[in-house]
């Protein structure tokens, strides 16, 4: 009789992945694109990084939805496809509509959690795999770095639209 193999480290590894994209209602990536206004997509909130940095480093919610997407379809296939996708296109979106872009987005993300949901149990997470950039890490480790960068970027986003809406963008903290 052959051993049961574990997926509860995997199980529990998607369950944070979709929490980090989807789940957690204040700081995932989608729930903080939910409310973006059409105006806010491309813009480009004003900043006196100017003056610091010599030119504006604040990206468009989309550049950043564009970064992120494009990140998920690398990792996937870098690590668990055939490492041909190299950053722009193909990886970039098709479209730079919201509409469009959040879907190319979510597909994005399904792709990746299928990846992994189609490992077969928590022996895998040590296996190592290619990164974008290369080098080979632990699976986990490739997880954990999607899924954080999910995280990131909602903070991000979080911050542009409220640079962008001022006090009505910013509904916690002190009154």
């Amino acid at each position: 009789m052959l051993p049961v193999m574990s997926r509860a480290a995997l199980d529990a590894l998607i369950r944070s992945l979709e929490a980090a994209y989807r789940g957690d209602r204040f700081s995932a990536l989608r729930v903080n694109l939910e409310d973006i206004r059409p105006g806010e997509w491309q813009a480009r909130p004003t900043s006196h990084s100017e003056e610091v940095f010599g030119t504006d480093p604040e990206l468009s919610i989309a550049q950043i939805v564009a970064h992120v997407g494009a990140g998920k379809r690398m990792y996937a296939n870098h690590g668990f496809g055939d490492r041909t996708l190299q950053w722009g296109p193909p990886a970039g979106p098709p479209s730079w509509d919201m509409a469009p872009m959040l879907e190319w987005l979510d597909e994005g993300h399904r792709r990746f959690v299928a990846c992994i949901d189609a490992l077969g149990d928590d022996t895998e997470l040590e296996v190592e795999r290619y990164a974008p950039w290369g080098r080979l890490i632990p699976t986990e480790h490739i997880i954990t770095i999607v899924r954080d960068h999910d995280l990131y970027h909602a903070g991000e986003v979080n911050r542009q639209r409220s640079l962008m809406r001022g006090a009505e963008g910013w509904t916690m903290g002190p009154a």
